[in-house]
């Protein structure tokens, strides 16, 4: 499918997404709509619910991977799921919980803000539908039992040495940006003052942790750091979706050594599932 027809329908599609929840949070009550928002923070979480939709589509069509729109699929329908059944979003007064006598005006909402969260972490889930399509892209064109193959482009498999670090690069600073937002805007500091290095260290640590994976995927074809990274961001996200005293996100930001040892081991794993013979590859293009 042409390039540009494929980007409209991605875009119609991207919109429709980002209606549809909308529409839902705003049925059930959320302070969602344009007043409640600077035009740049409205800008940012519609736009942000648009992308979120469009991506895996445009994947899909201009690619030919699926995994992404399923993704997408499972995560929106996870979201609507939890936000439409039972018992459903209840709003109650602070003064309710901690027994006041007079309503204070703070309203605590329980067992909702799924869509809220959603599209406030939007960027998250965008970089996880686009590991995810790289990650089938990569496994697709390498192992000759999964079926179909996607169009050959300007990515070849396995890539050159320079097209592999440059491509590693760039998803290790897209992830080291988003990640970096991530945590100020869940505001995560450090005692003493140390704030500043804990960002600049764990800043370089998150670009680390996606350029390796990516740039053995893309370039020695091993899947299993990468899907681990996949596996990482997503549960990162997902733990927002509740709140909770414990911050999975402070960890993954904070002790990002400890994750990249876990993608060195599960490299080295597949490698040497490689060389004994025990998974077979197609032949390089």
């Amino acid at each position: 499918m042409p390039s540009k027809r494929s980007a409209i329908i991605a875009l119609g599609v991207g919109m429709v997404h980002a209606a549809a929840l909308l529409g839902v949070a705003l049925d059930l009550g959320y302070q969602v709509g344009p007043t409640a928002y600077s035009p740049l923070g409205a800008a940012w979480r519609y736009g942000g619910l648009v992308v979120l939709g469009a991506v895996p589509v445009w994947l899909a069509l201009h690619y030919r991977v699926v995994l992404p729109l399923v993704a997408l699929a499972v995560t929106t329908g996870y979201v609507l799921g939890m936000e439409l059944t039972p018992p459903g979003p209840t709003f109650r007064d602070v003064a309710e919980l901690e027994r006041l006598a007079e309503p204070t005006g703070i309203i605590v909402i329980e067992n909702g803000l799924y869509v809220v969260r959603y599209m406030v972490n939007a960027s998250v889930w965008t970089l996880a539908f686009l590991l995810i399509g790289l990650v089938e892209y990569t496994a697709r064109l390498s192992w000759s039992w999964l079926p179909g193959s996607p169009p050959r482009t300007w990515l070849s498999i396995p890539a050159a040495r320079r097209q592999a670090v440059g491509l590693a690069t760039a998803v290790g600073a897209v992830h080291a940006g988003v990640m970096l937002w991530f945590a100020v805007r869940l505001g995560l500091s450090v005692s003493g003052g140390l704030g500043w290095a804990l960002y600049l260290v764990s800043t370089l640590g998150m670009w680390l942790l996606a350029t390796i994976p990516v740039y053995l995927l893309v370039r020695h074809r091993l899947v299993a750091p990468a899907t681990l990274l996949v596996a990482f961001v997503v549960l990162d996200a997902r733990a927002e979706f509740t709140a909770s005293v414990d911050d999975p996100h402070a960890l993954y930001f904070g002790a990002w050594f400890l994750f990249l040892v876990v993608l060195l081991v599960a490299a080295g794993l597949e490698y040497g599932v490689r060389r004994a013979g025990l998974v077979s590859r197609s032949s390089p293009a």
